[in-house]
């Protein structure tokens, strides 16, 4: 099972400057490599401060100059901004300058503001998203490209710049109640990529169901086949420590699904946390949330080996504005005290599959 790291970029405290939250993300990423981590995510906002990075690809080539061995993620590149003829060239490019690093995460977008300021109507989120990802598909494939769309139109166009990599990993996020996407997710095997934050491994195993069944009609093995999961995670053994982490959290989970039902309050790009009646407390994330002594960490990591049998794992370690040395002891922690264990597990449950 590949570790990685997912970096948001997230900016909660005004008198914190970018450059220092930008910077933090650079540290991490050269700490993730340092310890072992598989691969770095790098998220993709705009026009909020929920997170500070416009291009996750930009992110990327910055990091590939930084490191020399851990992949580069996109999480996620939101296909309906783009224009995917240029995408194409650029996803090439930056695999090019990464040695063949770059995994290519993509979704289709869910923030209002985010639509509003691109000038881009979300409610032809699905179908620009379909558009793009054929033209993506067709790009990544061969090196000729002709395309007729309601939204793309490209006559028949020769690209000379190719990846590394072939094919490029494509990590697809969101989009778990389509099925013609995930047939898509079964034909082309991408992997699906699951933000579970603190959800039971049970109720992740159900949102894996539809793709195993999927893929088995295509003729394809579902136990071998990747499923990968983002969770929030924080190593601490102090009580405080940990309530505070869990605040943090909350706060995080208040922005998010404040800007995903389009009723973000802003002042100045910042979002106003504003509770609600659907808030978790700090225990219910405390009780569900990998947030405690690695112990416990790991013991609930086993059941996600056990019920979900992911092939990637990505930590969501920095958020809620955590302090930079705060997220670099957990980071620390989780490679010398969780991690060990994990692939033990993770080779029993693909034993146990053949």
């Amino acid at each position: 099972m590949e570790i990685g790291l997912f970096i948001l970029q997230q900016m909660r405290d005004p008198s914190v400057p970018a450059g220092r939250v930008v910077g933090d993300a650079i540290a991490q990423t050269v700490l993730a490599e340092e310890l072992g981590f598989d691969t770095v995510w790098f998220a993709e906002h705009h026009f909020a401060n929920l997170g500070m990075c416009p291009s996750p690809l930009l992110m990327a080539a910055h990091a590939a100059a930084r490191t020399s061995r851990i992949r580069l993620g996109t999480g996620v590149v939101v296909l309906p901004f783009y224009n995917p003829m240029r995408l194409a060239d650029e996803v090439a490019y930056v695999d090019q300058l990464s040695g063949g690093r770059l995994s290519l995460g993509i979704g289709s977008g869910s923030h209002r503001h985010e639509f509003s300021g691109l000038g881009v109507p979300i409610a032809e989120a699905r179908a620009r998203f379909g558009e793009a990802l054929d033209v993506l598909d067709m790009a990544l494939d061969h090196d000729r490209v002709e395309y007729q769309g309601r939204f793309v139109q490209v006559p028949e166009t020769f690209l000379p710049l190719r990846p590394v990599q072939q094919p490029v990993p494509i990590f697809l996020a969101g989009l778990a109640k389509d099925p013609a996407m995930i047939e898509r997710v079964a034909r082309r095997r991408y992997t699906p990529f699951v933000s579970a934050m603190w959800m039971p491994a049970a109720a992740v195993a159900a949102i894996r169901a539809p793709y195993d069944a999927a893929r088995k009609a295509a003729g394809r093995d579902p136990a071998v086949e990747p499923f990968a999961i983002q969770r929030l995670l924080y190593v601490t053994d102090d009580r405080a420590d940990a309530e505070d982490a869990a605040r943090r959290a909350i706060y995080t989970h208040r922005v998010v699904a404040a800007l995903k039902a389009g009723q973000g309050r802003f002042a100045d790009g910042y979002v106003e946390e504003v509770a609600t009646d659907h808030d978790p407390s700090v225990e219910d994330v405390l009780s569900k949330a990998l947030i405690g002594p690695p112990e416990r960490l790991v013991e609930m990591l086993r059941q996600d080996v056990a019920e979900i049998g992911p092939s990637h794992l990505s930590l969501f370690m920095n958020f809620g504005g955590m302090e930079h040395a705060r997220v670099a002891r957990s980071m620390e922690r989780f490679a010398r005290e969780v991690r060990p264990h994990l692939g033990q597990w993770a080779g029993r449950r693909a034993q146990a599959a053949e």
